[in-house]
């Protein structure tokens, strides 16, 4: 051994010296303890510790000339980040609680993060035995992490309850290993149930459903828990169900003690289901009719009529293209046309959603004749990524962008998941004429991407499945599309039935609605399971789906909160009100109003929810939020309240004019000889599709009745009441 110290340079010499002195020095008990791997050993102390999230040295750039990989999914990268960078000055083996890696952390000198470990505490022991060791890397041969278990798995826990969790990780070899310690805790809603460092769970005092997700090593795992509303219920009293979504969300409120509201009436669920499928209010005639209708099955009846309207069909490509992201960004407003009459036609044909998706991510040709080539277009600055990304979060609900970089923070999915899903549009052909250019299906790759992780052209990989091969003749995109509509791909069809629930609900039973993982578990698992099977078994029939939904009563359910659901944000024991969309609401005071917006280049008949782009100039859309599409999230729509939107609508010279307007609707009714309360009845079935309450009428009449002198002073007290609708949030809301 002298020989071979000899041999070493005298930094190395001393170094080594000084390493097995230290080792000697720790007994023979040493030899029994297990080598310490970096990847399983030292890497999770750096994830618990958050020493490589994104807000410290996990970022892209790192933090003080010091870069770490996200949340360690890079160990060899690590390893010479910590141990060969900065010309080892991180570690100091000679030295080891001199080391920087150690000294930082424990504050004994300035560390941006603060102090992150205590000296007596078992992740410092590790990291000092891991440096007087000799700061070994990880064994070839040491046991992988193939999988992660929490227990328990699901509990329900009383406000201020407290419950240790336990984190065990499967390795390779067939082991077990307990990782609780190491493992790194957070909660998705800490108002309901936080968790500590340590994995110790605690109940808020607000009652709902918080997933503890818990990640260690890449694997991730959740424990959930559920606070109830009240004492768990034998049955819901005077609530029938009108289909399967009635009884498993009966089962779930029994469970946590929630009693629902009652259904709405008439005028509300009128009011409701219009916006919702057609993107407009109730006509006043419409309104009429529907009030006086004493049939048992109206809704029924006045579900199917929406449904087979041409307002259904119009209002949803505005919603597609906006997740699409139909723009004329191409510089072609024709192409823009196109795709969007062609989103139009597919949903007035109600063609089957496995076939409109293949119409979308299979396109290939000119816009003229495969109009859907403009989803491809408007990524032509980030051709590969942006549809790989958009392909999984719109049609698999899968939040995909982080693995482009590293392994999603939330989830199983990896680089080589990314690539392997990106590698099925390597052979997307572009030609270099036209506006949009006509794209084509190679035999060869035409891209330039590779690989960072080997290097290599990414090859074609089902999401969490096998690498698929393909011949020069065959386009891998159709192959993708047939593997998303297989019956035993989930995703594809949770991902739509999902988005549909979260359109007509207010949120989705797994919200954001294009964010499925394991870690974001949906509020009734048993229901979206069941719809998801139901809208296979359907042959992915949109229309079908669509009407179960808004059949059911949980959908018919008033917004008026109880104090048996006043907590309740995720279970739907009542309807959640909501503020209608920008081009929704513009169209409402349109009609309300009698008074039409125009819109340059199109149609004088041309609502806002006809609008194939998001390039019309309108203030008022814009202040309201209209997207920009730019994204194919959801999100890209507020529904916050802004002052600008408040002062908009009480005090914008727009809806002044609206109101006032000679063409209008008050001046209409006026030249027809029409009396006050008939007036008044108009404005609010126009508005509201409901009859102004007594109270409502005479507080009104009573107050117009100064008017009445005068042709000129009756309008202005008429405005005044419109204007009064117009700006109550009963107008403004779906509720």
């Amino acid at each position: 051994m002298v020989g071979w110290l000899n041999r070493l340079p005298s930094f190395a010499r001393r170094t080594s010296v000084c390493g097995l002195l230290l080792l000697a020095c720790a007994g023979t008990k040493a030899a029994d303890q297990p080598a310490i791997d970096f990847r399983n050993d030292v890497e999770p102390i750096l994830s618990r510790h958050g020493c490589n999230a994104g807000g410290c040295h996990g970022k892209a750039s790192g933090q003080n000339g010091f870069k770490l990989s996200l949340f360690g999914f890079d160990a060899a990268f690590d390893y010479d980040e910590i141990v060969k960078r900065a010309r080892g000055r991180r570690v100091s083996v000679s030295a080891p609680e001199q080391s920087l890696l150690l000294a930082k952390a424990t504050g004994k000198v300035p560390h941006g993060g603060g102090r992150r470990l205590e000296p007596e505490s078992e992740a410092y022991k590790t990291l000092n035995a891991w440096i007087v060791a000799g700061t070994p890397g990880s064994s070839p041969g040491a046991p992988q992490i193939v999988g992660l278990n929490m227990e328990p798995k699901l509990l329900v826990m009383q406000r201020g309850q407290t419950q240790p969790l336990k984190v065990v990780a499967s390795l390779s070899d067939g082991k077990t290993r307990d990782v609780t310690a190491e493992t790194s805790f957070s909660s998705n809603l800490d108002v309901v149930a936080s968790v500590s460092e340590a994995g110790l769970v605690q109940a808020g005092q607000q009652s709902g459903e918080a997933a503890i997700m818990a990640r260690y090593q890449g694997q991730v795992t959740v424990f959930s828990t559920i606070i109830p509303h009240g004492q768990a219920l034998a049955e819901i009293p005077n609530f029938q169900p009108n289909n399967y979504i009635d009884k498993l969300a009966a089962e779930k409120w029994k469970k946590l003690g929630l009693l629902p509201s009652p259904v709405c009436d008439d005028a509300t669920f009128l009011r409701r289901v219009t916006i919702d499928l057609c993107g407009r209010v109730p006509t006043s005639k419409e309104a009429r009719a529907f009030l006086a209708d004493t049939a048992g099955d109206k809704r029924t009846k006045a579900i199917d009529r929406l449904l087979d309207s041409p307002d259904y069909p119009a209002f949803f490509a505005m919603r597609w293209g906006s997740i699409l992201r139909n723009s004329n960004l191409a510089g072609s407003d024709k192409a823009a046309y196109a795709f969007h009459n062609w989103i139009k036609d597919n949903i007035a044909r109600n063609r089957p959603y496995d076939e409109f998706v293949r119409g979308i991510i299979a396109a290939a040709g000119e816009w003229q004749d495969s109009p859907a080539i403009n989803w491809y277009w408007q990524s032509r600055d980030d051709q590969l990524h942006q549809v790989t990304a958009d392909t999984a979060q719109v049609f698999l609900g899968t939040r995909l962008q982080c693995a482009r970089c590293h392994h999603h923070p939330y989830e199983k999915w990896s680089q080589d998941d990314y690539y392997g899903l990106a590698g099925f549009f390597t052979r997307l052909g572009r030609k270099s004429f036209g506006e949009p250019p006509p794209y084509y299906a190679s035999g060869t790759v035409t891209t330039g991407e590779r690989n960072p992780l080997t290097g290599n052209v990414p090859e074609p990989k089902y999401l969490g499945g096998d690498v698929a091969k393909f011949t020069p003749e065959e386009d891998p995109r159709h192959a993708l599309v047939d593997w998303m509509a297989k019956p035993e791909n989930s995703l594809f069809a949770k991902a739509l039935v999902n988005r549909m629930w979260g359109h007509f609900l207010g949120r989705g039973l797994v919200q954001e609605v294009d964010d499925l993982r394991e870690t974001n578990p949906p509020s009734n698992p048993e229901l979206l399971d069941a719809l998801a099977k139901d809208f296979l078994d359907h042959k992915f029939d949109v229309k079908h789906i669509i009407r179960t939904i808004v059949n059911s009563k949980v959908y018919q359910l008033s917004s008026e909160p109880m104090d048996a659901n006043k907590n309740d944000r995720q279970n739907f024991a009542r309807f959640y009100a909501r503020r209608m969309i920008a081009e929704v609401l513009l169209d409402s005071l349109d009609q309300a109003t009698g008074s039409k917006t125009r819109f340059s280049n199109v149609a004088s008949t041309a609502r806002a929810i006809d609008l194939p782009h998001e390039n019309f100039g309108s203030y008022f859309l814009d202040t309201f939020d209209r997207p920009r599409r730019v994204t194919s999230c959801e999100c890209e729509r507020s529904s916050g309240g802004t002052l600008a939107q408040v002062l908009l609508l009480a005090n914008s010279d727009e809806i002044e004019n609206k109101i006032a307007s000679g063409e209008g609707k008050i001046a209409k009714l006026l030249k027809d000889n029409k009396t006050d309360k008939e007036i008044v009845d108009e404005l609010y079935l126009s508005a509201l599709s409901r009859f102004p309450t007594g109270e409502e009428q005479a507080t009104l009449l009573n107050f117009l009745e100064p008017f009445a002198a005068k042709q000129d002073e009756r309008q202005k007290g008429l405005e005044d009441v419109l204007w009064t609708v117009l700006n109550a949030k009963e107008f403004m809301f779906t509720h």
